[in-house]
């Protein structure tokens, strides 16, 4: 694994880094939103009736309310997740690509080049 390169185009990751959190904003706002589902998504007994029927759809709500509530959390948890990841994986590239640069200058020190991801022939640079 010590010999493989690692290549991201780090400005699109950060693009779609960018366009994760903006949707992920939506999910905090307005109808859909976990505040909503909160405050509107859970039908009681009370709202139905207190009678043996609507005692029975309301227990049946609640617990198709807690399941898709858990659900719905458990989901917002993963896509901060994976915003996370990709956050994380651009700092470590960045960072390994700064300490790659910072090496191949000091072995370049003295012969007048400094060598970057813009200009290392691998790089296809020139």
């Amino acid at each position: 694994m010590g010999d493989q390169k690692s290549e991201i185009d780090t400005e699109e990751v950060r693009k779609i880094i960018k366009a994760l959190k903006a949707n992920r904003e939506k999910f905090d706002e307005g109808k859909g939103s976990a505040f909503d589902l909160q405050q509107n998504g859970n039908i009681t007994a009370q709202d139905l009736g207190m009678y043996p029927a609507g005692q029975a759809l309301g227990a049946s709500t609640i617990a198709a309310f807690n399941q898709i509530s858990g659900q719905y959390q458990e989901f917002i948890n993963s896509y901060d997740q994976v915003i996370e990841a990709l956050e994380r994986m651009v700092g470590n590239h960045d960072e390994k690509e700064q300490t790659n640069v910072t090496a191949a200058n000091r072995v370049n020190a003295g012969g007048g080049s400094s060598a970057s991801r813009r200009n290392t022939g691998e790089w296809g640079g020139s």
